[in-house]
């Protein structure tokens, strides 16, 4: 009787073992997300710090994933599903953080024109807290496109109200798949620097420039 009850105990504890081992391991990292969209059916992955490249199938809803954003997260790998995205390893993340959001670039008189001004469809932009919330739509599929925000300095120096413009480099893509990004960009330097207001502008695909003025509370 006593080697039953010890064998049924051994059982139980190798029965628990196992579950343990099958049970997916909890990983706590910072890193930057990158936007992939038309790039090889990818979309958001995150490259972590410790360069590790994750792609996020399952996350807190409501939270949105921006090009060049800092997050830290608590995630677990999902070891048996296929990434068909060839870009990092599938993952579920349970905790998401964001720690920043994307700088913008300076361009002066004599870098004015390094940036493309190729023409977005805009969707919406309000400020969130220190950020510049944007989003927009595109054509294309067969090359990588960038979003960049620029501040334009003028020559004079006369900077009061600062004025943004959304710079979009297509590549000369010709193909005509429809993307809708969201962005965020770091604006906080702007209430350092006491300024209330500023201006976003960007090239529209209708042939119209988008003009709007934000303020600063």
């Amino acid at each position: 009787m006593k080697q039953l009850i010890f064998i049924f105990i051994l059982f139980i504890v190798a029965l628990t073992s196992c579950n343990d081992d099958d049970s997916p391991m909890l990983l706590t990292e910072t890193g930057t997300v990158m936007d992939y969209a038309g790039t090889g059916g990818c979309g958001i992955v995150i490259e972590l710090d410790n360069g590790t490249v994750i792609q996020p199938l399952y996350y807190p809803k409501g939270f949105i994933f921006t090009e060049g954003q800092r997050v830290l997260i608590e995630y677990s790998k999902l070891s048996k599903v296929v990434n068909k995205c060839g870009e990092g390893i599938s993952c579920e993340i349970n905790y998401v953080e964001e720690l920043s959001c994307a700088a913008y670039v300076d361009l002066y008189f004599e870098n004015y024109d390094s940036l493309a001004r190729d023409p977005v469809h805009m969707h919406d932009a309000y400020v969130d807290g220190d950020c510049l919330y944007f989003r927009l739509s595109y054509g294309g599929g067969c090359q990588e496109h960038t979003i960049t925000l620029a501040r334009l300095h003028p020559i004079n120096g006369n900077d009061e109200v600062p004025v943004f413009e959304i710079r979009h480099n297509a590549n000369d893509d010709l193909c005509e798949a429809w993307f809708t990004r969201d962005f965020r960009f770091d604006i906080s330097d702007l209430r350092q620097e006491g300024i209330s207001k500023f201006t976003l502008a960007t090239k529209l695909i209708s042939g119209e420039i988008y003009n709007k003025t934000f303020e600063l509370n």
